[in-house]
């Protein structure tokens, strides 16, 4: 029901086959790190802007560092220290529907947030913790109906979504990407509200 260019809808776990979209979620022997803790300078230098930090996702602020360390409790598999962040956030943080702009620290001084502080958040201390990570958001299938929503990603030796909003790693299939990146890109999803048609083909 609308034009689907510009979005991010195909790579990793998705596949867009004219306005047939495939998502398979991650097998187990995926989330098998193809590196360790802490990463090495060349691939510092690649993955630098999933690294750092921003004005609204403080990866670098001495109290998510030192929640991010506690969190990884010196593992050096980046798997395991990003499914106890996710598990942290999924336990730890309030589900609630909050309006203004997610902040990494002040979500992590209220403990409360919906699926954008959750994924603020969970950004900073992945990237506290060494592991590359960026936001995700396009729509999620629950009870029933699909919702937009955002959740982040981690690189693996692939992108792979999770979700601390909803305790899934991986999250499941039914998140439906459609762009990478921050408010900014989020922004974009505009576009879809009141147009976008979906029909559930398969699942399985």
């Amino acid at each position: 029901g609308v034009d689907l260019a510009g979005y991010d809808l195909n790579g990793s776990r998705q596949v867009l086959l004219g306005n047939t979209l495939m998502v398979i979620r991650e097998r187990p022997d995926q989330l098998r790190a193809a590196y360790r803790l802490p990463i090495d300078e060349g691939m510092r230098a690649t993955f630098a802007r999933k690294l750092e930090s921003e004005p609204l996702l403080q990866a670098s602020n001495p109290k998510i560092v030192a929640l991010a360390r506690r969190l990884a409790a010196g593992e050096r598999d980046p798997r395991v220290v990003a499914e106890r962040i996710n598990t942290w956030m999924y336990d730890s943080l309030a589900k609630e529907i909050t309006f203004g702009l997610p902040n990494a620290v002040q979500v992590l001084e209220a403990r409360k947030g919906d699926c954008n502080e959750h994924t603020q958040l969970y950004i900073a201390l992945a990237r506290a913790a060494g592991i590359p990570a960026r936001s995700a958001a396009g729509l999620a299938y629950v009870r029933g109906k699909f919702y937009y929503h955002a959740w982040p990603e981690v690189f693996l030796g692939t992108w792979v979504a999770v979700d601390p909003t909803f305790g899934e790693f991986p999250a499941d299939a039914a998140h439906l990407r459609f762009v990478n990146g921050g408010l900014d890109r989020q922004a974009e999803l505009l576009r879809l509200i009141g147009k976008l048609k979906i029909e559930v083909l398969a699942k399985r």
